[in-house]
């Protein structure tokens, strides 16, 4: 033989000779936890794109000419900021401004299609010296967390509006 015995808003049999059920001897309602208010960081993605959309109009403030405006077919003024080191060989050069080298659209496809003859035209321009010290540079082995692109945006922020105020 049954009983109904009401839990909350269940009913629950219980069996003859068995004691009622306390208060106490329910689950407990869970309290919630105080959540610790935390600043708000920007996310690596946003300051990635960020410190990425800032380097072009650097560069163009910068060097307004073509790296390799001898070349054939060279349209002269610069339109694209190119790296020399590429961006996924060396976190430590992605923002370097060394390591940018102004170029136009056309150039810089025909330095794509042709990667060695180019670089060794760019580092006759620019010297060996300058070839070494971003060989150097390249090996620094650097954590790219939301404070590494926070800072290098405050870096190219500031090298941005001293160019455009001039």
């Amino acid at each position: 033989m049954f009983f109904w015995y009401t839990v909350g808003m269940k009913r629950t049999p219980l069996s003859r000779g068995t004691k009622t059920l306390k208060r106490s001897e329910f689950k407990q309602k869970a309290t919630p936890k105080k959540k610790t208010v935390r600043s708000k960081l920007p996310t690596v993605k946003s300051m990635k794109n960020k410190c990425d959309k800032l380097l072009t109009p650097i560069v163009k403030a910068m060097c307004p000419n073509c790296m390799l405006q001898k070349a054939q077919f060279c349209e002269g003024m610069t339109q694209v900021a190119h790296h020399h080191i590429l961006k996924s060989k060396s976190t430590a050069l992605r923002y370097e401004l060394e390591n940018l080298i102004p170029l136009c659209n056309r150039c810089h496809m025909l330095l794509h299609s042709h990667e060695s003859y180019y670089s060794s035209i760019l580092v006759q321009r620019k010297g060996l010296e300058w070839f070494e010290s971003l060989e150097n540079k390249k090996e620094a082995i650097i954590k790219a967390d939301v404070h590494f692109y926070i800072a290098n945006y405050a870096r190219l922020k500031e090298i941005y509006d001293s160019l455009s105020t001039d």
